[in-house]
């Protein structure tokens, strides 16, 4: 299946941003290269996650294109073919990258989805996908998932194959071990997976994204689409050829497979899988397997900077972290730094695409690069990055509500961007599609942002365009106060949003995860505001104590039900 326009592959290809290569053949590459280098590692407590002899196991290349091989027959056996969609939930485990490049290699399309999700989000995707297969576990966190599974396939019989991964399988299951292994039997041989593997503008993975609509949208991507996403990875963290990642993020969206999976890929080096989150086996990977760069959300890396397992990292190899989807604090970015000696790259993406990366070398400050992006597709703006990676990239702001193009620096406008990382359209949902883009090709992002700098080369984030909050006629961005506030020493994490008020519109309200053994109260909160400078009117007026902050599947705070929670 092929998600994007012939003019445009051909513009991409000619300037080198897109290729002839897929993630497989560059996979491939590696193996023929390094045939007996380790390939994927499995999480030291993979028993712990999906049940009793579960058995860790580390893959060599030629092991990893093995049974990739095998398990893509065997798709093969049970009618499986060409754009036939092949549902993922799993942890983070070897298992789980097997079934996304097996799919791949008899041009299926693989679709992961967060372990947290249940019947409703399954029914919704197993309809609008048609899906013939899903790969699962049996249980997880004490969730029956092979009973879920089964109610699923009443409803949908083209989800013919329910295949079980674990030493324990229903007998109206297939063994994931078997299929993996060939043990299976049937009549197609190695030579049947000639030209069956999907091209570099087909359909690579089928994510999915949550949004304003009721029901999850799906989001293709293409070997291209990711491969791009992926080179700017590894030109903002400086990854090297044979390097260690750790897999700290489920690999089913942008994080995990732009970030952590394609990267690995194109580096040809070890990748060491960790099912978040688990402190006791976190560290010992970081240290014995040699990682040089992992992934950790902001509030961890908060966390781990006012604690004392900070010391571990430092004991580590880990020279590079990268982080996003909400601001970081530039006291954290710059204790990492100091202290550790680790470099915190900036990412804001979306499942959508990726739009900017903030890097050391762009912005040596870390403080700056915990604020700033920059402006990459800006009219004159030119930064020393090669083309490859950064070419073809546009970006714009343009006021909400008329959608007029902002060039003036300190104006907040939505920023839309395209180019060769930005995805195409949602799968079969065209008026979403026509609703994401405006009459240019931007994708519009909801974000908000606005153009600083003397050359009008950075931009400044100012949150969601739904989440800003209007005081008495003044713009408070929430994560501006987020940032202040999750500095203070006793808060572990916090969130800010608006509450309604019949004077002023909205006032300011904050929820905080408190350290364990602290407490806070909104006069010491508005104290310590004071002492950093905070303008008062930015100041909450209303906190809530937590003891965590409401999360979707993908580990996003939910900001809606923090502001129900405020509203009594």
């Amino acid at each position: 299946m092929m998600p994007v326009s012939q003019s445009q592959i051909e513009e991409y290809t000619s300037h080198g941003w897109w290729g002839e290569e897929t993630v497989l053949d560059l996979l491939t590459r590696n193996a023929q290269e390094a045939p007996d280098g380790i390939a994927l590692v499995d999480p030291y407590n993979k028993e712990q996650i999906i049940g009793l002899g579960a058995q860790s196991r580390q893959l060599t290349y030629k092991d990893l294109l093995d049974n990739v091989d095998a398990l893509a027959l065997n798709f093969l056996e049970l009618g499986i073919g060409r754009d036939d969609v092949v549902l993922i939930q799993l942890p983070n485990i070897v298992e789980s990258i097997l079934t996304v490049f097996a799919a791949a290699r008899i041009g299926a399309i693989p679709s992961p989805l967060p372990m947290q999700v249940r019947s409703h989000e399954l029914d919704h995707a197993s309809e609008l996908t048609q899906a013939k297969a899903v790969v699962t576990v049996c249980s997880f966190h004490e969730h029956d998932h092979m009973a879920m599974m089964r109610e699923i396939r009443k409803s949908h019989p083209c989800l013919k194959h329910i295949i079980i991964v674990g030493p324990e399988v229903p007998e109206d299951a297939l063994s994931f071990e078997a299929l993996s292994l060939g043990t299976q039997g049937g009549g197609y041989r190695p030579e049947d997976l000639k030209n069956r593997q999907s091209g570099p503008n087909e359909v690579f993975t089928l994510c999915w994204t949550s949004g304003t609509e009721a029901e999850p949208k799906g989001v293709p991507r293409t070997h291209n689409q990711w491969i791009a996403i992926a080179r700017t990875v590894v030109e903002g963290t400086g990854l090297f050829h044979g390097a260690a990642i750790h897999g700290t993020f489920p690999i089913i969206n942008m994080a995990g497979i732009g970030g952590l999976l394609v990267p690995w890929i194109l580096t040809g080096g070890k990748f060491v899988l960790h099912h978040p989150f688990d402190l006791e086996s976190f560290f010992p990977q970081l240290i014995k397997e040699g990682i040089y760069y992992t992934l950790m959300p902001p509030a961890l890396l908060d966390t781990l900077a006012k604690s004392q397992r900070v010391n571990a990292l430092k004991k580590s190899r880990v020279k590079v972290v990268a982080s996003g989807s909400t601001p970081l604090a530039p006291w954290m970015v710059k204790f990492f730094q100091d202290e550790c000696n680790i470099g915190i790259v900036n990412f804001f993406a979306s499942n959508e695409g990726i739009a900017l990366f903030s890097i050391p070398r762009l912005f040596p400050k870390p403080e700056d690069r915990a604020t700033y992006f920059p402006r990459f597709g800006g009219e004159n703006v030119k930064f020393d990055l090669p083309d490859q990676v950064i070419g073809g990239m546009r970006s714009r702001l343009t006021d909400p509500d008329t959608g007029v193009v902002i060039t003036e620096n300190g104006r907040i406008g939505e920023l839309g961007f395209a180019g060769p990382t930005v995805f195409s359209g949602y799968w079969k949902r065209p008026e979403l599609t026509e609703k994401a883009f405006d009459q240019d090709g931007f994708y519009r992002s909801s974000d908000l942002f606005s153009i600083e700098g003397d050359h009008q080369e950075k931009l400044l984030f100012h949150g969601r365009l739904k989440d800003l909050i209007i005081r008495g006629g003044f713009n408070i961005s929430p994560e501006e106060v987020e940032k202040i506030v999750a500095a203070h020493p006793a808060i572990k994490e916090a969130a800010v949003v608006g509450y309604p008020d019949e004077r002023l519109g909205q006032r300011v309200g904050v929820v905080v995860v408190p350290f364990q053994g602290e407490t806070i109260s909104l006069e010491q909160l508005t104290q310590f505001l004071e002492e950093q400078g905070l303008a008062k009117y930015k100041w909450p007026e209303k906190i809530k104590i937590l003891e965590s902050l409401p999360r979707s599947p993908l580990q996003k705070v939910l900001k809606r039900e923090i502001k129900e929670l405020l509203k009594d």
